[in-house]
C-alpha cells in the first residue's frame, strides 16, 4: 500500500511544470500564430532568450534554473493580472449598462439602483485600476 504522505500520481518534473508554463503563456501571447513564430513572442514577455524559451518547450534543456521557474511563474501572474483587470472593466461596463437601462426606463423610480449599479461599476474600476498599478 501506498505511504500516507506520497500521492498516487507521479510529481511533475520541474522541466515539465516549465514547459506547461510556456505552453499557457503561448496560448495568451500568441494564440493564433504557428509555434515558430510564437516561441520568441513568448520568451520576451518571460524575459528569456528565444532559444532557451525552445529547449525548454523541446525538453531538450539539460536542467530549469531556478531563475528561469521564477520568470515563468511570474509572466503567468502578469497573464492572471491582466485577465482579472479585464474582466472587471467588463463588469463595470455591464453594471452601467444595467444603469442606463434602468434610468432610460425610469429615471426617477429606480435612482437607487441607478445609483448603486454606478457607484459598483467605479468601485470595480478603481480597485481594477489600481491593482494594475501596483
Amino acid at each position: 500500500s501506498p505511504k500516507p504522505n506520497q500521492s498516487s500520481a507521479p510529481e511533475m518534473t520541474v522541466a515539465l511544470q516549465a514547459r506547461a508554463h510556456i505552453g499557457a503563456i503561448l496560448q495568451f501571447v500568441a494564440p493564433q500564430l504557428p509555434l515558430k513564430s510564437a516561441l520568441p513572442r513568448a520568451a520576451a514577455f518571460i524575459g528569456i532568450n528565444a532559444r532557451r524559451a525552445r529547449a525548454l518547450w523541446n525538453k531538450e534543456a539539460r536542467a530549469v534554473l531556478a531563475d528561469e521557474i521564477h520568470a515563468l511563474e511570474a509572466a503567468r501572474a502578469r497573464i492572471a493580472e491582466r485577465i482579472i483587470t479585464r474582466e472587471m472593466h467588463q463588469h463595470a461596463n455591464t453594471m452601467e449598462l444595467y444603469a442606463a437601462r434602468l434610468a432610460n426606463a425610469d429615471a426617477d423610480g429606480n435612482r437607487t439602483e441607478v445609483d448603486r449599479l454606478r457607484a459598483m461599476a467605479k468601485r470595480a474600476r478603481d480597485f481594477a485600476d489600481f491593482a494594475g498599478e501596483a
